[in-house]
């Protein structure tokens, strides 16, 4: 399978965990000093009501930017500027804020990095998104996330064997089972032609990726290839009725599709 809907579906799972976010999302701490005026203060918590309530984010996106012009030092303001950006989908502006936020932090953060991470993803900046992976992995080495971020870079990088690396990583760091990194990790197994490793995983998340193209690609590929050595038909009858559930086959890489479409 061709790799961007895969890192949109599984990018979602880190966007929305628990790990890093904390309680800093209800605003009642900063990484940075803020400004020791009341007006700042009565603006910040403002636009972090707007944020809890997902209400007026545009507004909330003003009143972080004119926090950044009272001062430019203000990690936070920049963090929750980049915030609303990618609430509205604006998710290049937001990669130069949650940037601006990173940078001033000196490293305290693992929000900042998290969400630079997985916004720059979306914008195809593969390069910034690894690096900010991996300096998760350096600060908060506790945290699954670096890990599993850094195994997701891998399925565009290429470094199969290091994605591999990676996952076995967070899938012992997770305190419960996972099937998020369960899916990453069958399909960097088929990427790296493990493929009876893989359908062991992808058995595990069926029930939560059932309807999804990539699995039913990759499930699909690695059932024809077991199949096919094991000469075993009904293996091979799943990996065509799996096929056969791929909505967008355009998706599939040109040999997935050769081992099921008759020329």
């Amino acid at each position: 399978m061709k790799t961007r809907f895969l890192i949109v579906i599984l990018i979602f799972s880190l966007n929305t965990s628990l790990f890093g976010q904390s309680d800093y999302f209800l605003g009642k701490w900063t990484y940075c000093e803020m400004p020791s005026d009341s007006k700042t203060k009565e603006l910040f918590n403002l636009g972090m009501d707007c944020i809890k309530q997902n209400y007026a984010i545009g507004a909330a996106n003003n009143i972080f930017q004119d926090l950044i012009k009272k001062d430019k030092t203000f990690c936070d303001a920049y963090f929750f500027a980049g915030y609303t950006f990618r609430l509205s989908n604006m998710n290049k502006e937001a990669v130069v804020m949650y940037y601006m936020a990173d940078s001033l932090s000196q490293n305290k953060s693992i929000e900042f990095k998290q969400n630079l991470a997985t916004t720059s993803m979306l914008v195809g900046k593969i390069d910034l998104s690894r690096k900010k992976f991996k300096e998760i992995t350096t600060f908060f080495p506790e945290s699954p996330e670096g890990y599993y971020g850094i195994a997701l870079t891998s399925t565009v990088i290429g470094d199969i064997d290091y994605g591999l690396e990676n996952i076995n990583i967070a899938e012992k760091k997770y305190a419960t089972e996972n099937k998020d990194v369960y899916f990453l990790k069958a399909v960097l197994l088929t990427l790296n032609n493990k493929h009876k490793e893989a359908i062991y995983y992808y058995e595990k998340v069926k029930s939560k990726f059932s309807k999804d193209d990539n699995f039913n690609g990759n499930y699909a590929l690695s059932l024809y290839e077991v199949g096919f050595i094991a000469n075993d038909e009904q293996m091979l009858k799943r990996a065509t009725k799996h096929y056969e559930k791929v909505k967008d086959k355009s998706a599939l890489t040109e040999y997935a599709k050769s081992k099921f479409e008759k020329k």
